[in-house]
């Protein structure tokens, strides 16, 4: 039977990755760390800031500044790490996905939790990424990120993410599960948190690029909140989201492997953002293992690409198809969706794939995954590319099939 008693104190990594959060602030101009990068100095200045924060020295203030109650320390204790090159996360790669899984993953048996400081302007993807690259995580790991610097004067939604992503990485909570009716329980997995608003990494996407409310989760329900300074989370979602919490192990959530990336020339997909009109004589020519296409409504196409998509699945290329829309899925419901073109075809079912609810930045990263792993023939990856797109991997998409997506949507 489990123990019921309190969990001891909880430990956090928290881990600087730059982006703006970390930039350092000046009327003229706001850059990651010094000019040059050299974050030997920046980064000491950003950590004395978190340290104040947590301490609860420092008070602050929301969008419309009104102040917010003073931080009072919890029961649990983090330590800081800086990247060795913290960047503005619009020249994020793939590869600073695996850097920021891989300090995850060498240092799962030393914390019980993680907090990753990320740009926003791809943190979505890296959200995404790390979610992929970590199967089965079962610790809890908080991407988060701001707005405005936290070394900038006056107010910050800096400080509130910050707090807020420390609140639900050592969030415990004492429910009812099927192990044992009376045990403490914690969050596992890879989440989002930006504007008290808690959201899996994989269904994140940014909707503003300057409010503070800046992401959203619009194709799969948050899963959690900060309501008066105290983290909840949402009853429906914590069965797959929380796991039992053995207070005297640290060792119970060991991910099984990290995955590695493709390598080679052009390794990662090549995403096309479809408009009206346009017209390519050929998709071999951009040298690339897999296309996503972001597509019309519920995953249509102009039928003027449709001979040069056919001929470039004839070379064994990958293609994916999500919905440009904020919200919905695609479907193969409809006579101009992609995936029916290659229905004619001597090959059956269709070789194209369709990502259903999945959004487009945790589409492009499970691809990037996906090419990482060896098959034993270009057919073999085609096949299982189309299995792995339509199939949860991590809470990415909501439905096996579009069919029952709509049946649900319709209730």
């Amino acid at each position: 039977m489990a123990d019921s008693k309190r969990p001891r104190s909880r430990s956090v990594l928290v881990i600087d990755t730059g982006g703006t959060f970390s930039m350092e602030y000046d009327s003229e101009q706001v850059s990651p760390g010094k000019r040059g990068l050299d974050v030997g100095k920046d980064h000491q200045e950003v950590l004395k800031k978190l340290k104040s924060i947590s301490e609860g020295e420092y008070e602050y203030f929301d969008d419309k500044g009104q102040e917010k109650d003073r931080y009072s320390k919890k029961n649990f204790s983090w330590t800081y790490h800086a990247l060795s090159e913290r960047i503005d996360s619009s020249s994020a790669t793939p590869q600073s996905w695996h850097d920021i899984a891989k300090v995850i993953f060498e240092n799962q048996l030393s914390f019980d939790a993680f907090v990753v400081i990320h740009g926003t302007d791809t943190l979505m993807y890296a959200s995404a990424g790390i979610t992929f690259l970590l199967p089965k995580f079962t610790k809890p790991v908080i991407v988060t990120g701001a707005q405005i610097p936290v070394l900038a004067p006056g107010a910050s939604d800096a400080v509130g993410n910050f707090l807020g992503s420390l609140a639900f990485a050592t969030w415990t909570a004492f429910l009812r599960s099927e192990k044992s009716c009376h045990a403490y329980h914690s969050l596992k997995g890879v989440f989002v948190y930006f504007n008290t608003k808690l959201m899996r990494g994989t269904t994140v996407v940014k909707v503003d690029s300057q409010r503070w409310d800046a992401f959203d989760s619009p194709r799969i329900r948050f899963v959690g909140e900060l309501i008066e300074g105290k983290p909840v989370v949402t009853e429906s979602q914590t069965g797959a989201l929380i796991r039992l919490l053995d207070p005297d192990e640290r060792d119970l959530s060991i991910s099984p492997k990290l995955y590695n990336l493709p390598s080679g020339t052009n390794p990662y997909p090549l995403v096309i953002h479809l408009f009206p009109g346009l017209s390519l004589e050929s998709f071999a020519i951009y040298k690339h293992d897999a296309i996503i296409l972001a597509a019309f409504g519920c995953g249509n196409g102009p039928d003027t690409i449709k001979e040069s998509l056919l001929d470039y699945l004839d070379k064994f290329g990958l293609v994916a198809v999500v919905s440009e829309c904020l919200s919905g899925s695609t479907s193969a419901a409809y006579t101009a969706c992609i995936e029916s073109w290659d229905k004619s075809s001597s090959h059956k079912p269709s070789r194209i794939a369709t990502c259903n609810n999945t959004t487009l930045p945790a589409a492009y990263a499970k691809v990037a995954v996906f090419l990482g792993r060896k098959f034993d023939s270009p057919e073999d990856r085609q096949v299982e590319f189309r299995k792995a797109m339509s199939l949860s991997w991590a809470g990415e998409l909501s439905y096996r099939t579009t069919e029952e997506y709509y049946e649900a949507s319709n209730k």
